[in-house]
């Protein structure tokens, strides 16, 4: 076996340019197929990362994919608000662990801002329980202090102290500048989607919105910010909460009163369970990517059958010397059986190499850029699994241009 394995080699030499060609053809064919899988993985860990931290999320009444999309990724816009006698008297429930409310609407240069409570900062966790850190400052202290996503001190180019007007609305044109706001914290980077919020307090919020009515602001009204007295800075309304619960036993039943709540439409959901009939609707694309790729592999290993037919004629009197010199017809078989192998095998150990250097250079841009936060394994079992495939394939294949050679060798034999 190693007499054959080192022919096999040296014909294999012989022919440089072909066989680099072939596997250059099929590394790309394999690489291209481990990074989907790769980005289809990490864009789903990502997706998932945000729901670590509560078991339900509390809202009006809609569409559950739409209150987890804007409560959770701040993506849409809620449908209606709820009022804080009913968030109040839900948060009194002693299945409940703890309670965050959050309050979305307006905006910065793009950029949502969320209302919401030191508790946020506390209890919010991300990807494999990660709490949210500070790179600069810390909580907001006073009324119209600010913290910021990563993503919007490094677009912005915003440092500690610095002041920030806030609109009103979404991509509006209608400031709150007479409440400049002072950045009091810089949040590290999570890959999540608050990377990219601006969170204030739900009491700045109450406040700049005291002179505002219907989206417009009351020109007849002129407040100050010493004017408000806590009592005044009281919510009204809240866009969403995030409820966490003593024992996971009691979600069903939480879900249930508050699905039933009598005094105004309210809506739990669960978001691991939205999150999954989310990702269902999305895994068409990514299962068509999968296929894409699959049949990249495929073409590049017909590519490996033509390459070997293609060379059959000319290698008529290399078989011929091979049998003169007592060489079976089963050994030019196998001869090409095991060329097959080591074009395969080679092409797997250059594409898990440059795998792993695009990796390097590629996963920390999508973490900054997109926030996909990918982990750099070196391999999975199932990668192993694919590898074994395409080795027995590449074999299966070339049986066909083996055969030929079987019978070549027979015909021309002696």
């Amino acid at each position: 076996m190693k007499i054959l394995i080192n022919l096999a080699y040296q014909s294999l030499l012989s022919r440089k340019i072909t066989v680099f060609l072939t596997i250059i053809s099929l590394t790309v064919s394999i690489v291209l197929f481990l990074s989907i899988d790769t980005l289809r993985l990490g864009a789903k860990k990502s997706f998932f990362g945000n729901v670590k931290s509560g078991d339900i999320i509390l809202g009006s009444r809609s569409g559950e994919i739409q209150l987890l999309l804007y409560s959770l990724f701040q993506i849409g816009s809620p449908t209606n608000n709820i009022s804080w006698e009913s968030f109040q008297e839900i948060s009194k429930k002693p299945e409940i662990d703890w309670i965050i409310p959050i309050s979305l609407g307006d905006s910065h240069k793009q950029f949502r801002v969320m209302g919401t409570t030191k508790e946020y900062f506390d209890r919010f966790s991300y990807r494999k329980n990660q709490k949210l850190k500070y790179q600069e400052g810390t909580y907001f202290e006073n009324t119209f202090d600010v913290v910021i996503g990563n993503d919007v001190a490094k677009m912005l180019n915003y440092k500690l102290e610095d002041s920030i007007i806030i609109a009103h609305g979404i991509a509006s044109q209608s400031l709150h500048d007479e409440f400049p706001f002072k950045i009091k914290g810089i949040l590290d980077k999570t890959g999540t989607s608050i990377d990219r919020l601006v969170l204030v307090s739900l009491e700045a919020l109450e406040a700049i919105h005291k002179d505002w009515k219907t989206g417009s602001k009351i020109p007849t009204k002129i407040n100050s910010k010493k004017n408000y007295t806590e009592q005044d800075l009281i919510p009204k309304e809240i866009t969403a909460a995030i409820i966490k619960l003593k024992s996971p036993i009691t979600i069903f039943k939480i879900q249930r009163e508050i699905n039933d709540y009598e005094f105004e439409p309210l809506q739990a959901i669960i978001p691991g369970i939205v999150l999954t009939k989310l990702w269902q609707v999305v895994s068409v694309t990514e299962n068509i990517m999968l296929s894409i790729s699959a049949m990249v592999i495929v073409s590049a290993l017909i590519g490996l059958i033509a390459i070997l037919y293609s060379t059959l004629n000319n290698r008529r009197k290399e078989m011929a010397l091979l049998r003169i010199v007592g060489a079976s017809p089963k050994t030019i078989f196998s001869l090409l059986l095991i060329e097959a192998l080591i074009i395969s095998f080679l092409s797997i150990i250059i594409a898990i190499l440059f795998s792993q250097f695009l990796n390097l250079i590629l996963f920390p841009i999508l973490d900054q850029k997109f926030g996909i936060y990918l982990e750099n394994k070196f391999l999975l079992l199932k990668d192993l699994y694919f590898f074994v495939i395409i080795l027995f394939t590449s074999v299966f294949v070339s049986i066909f241009p083996a055969l030929q050679a079987y019978k070549n060798s027979i015909n021309d034999g002696i």
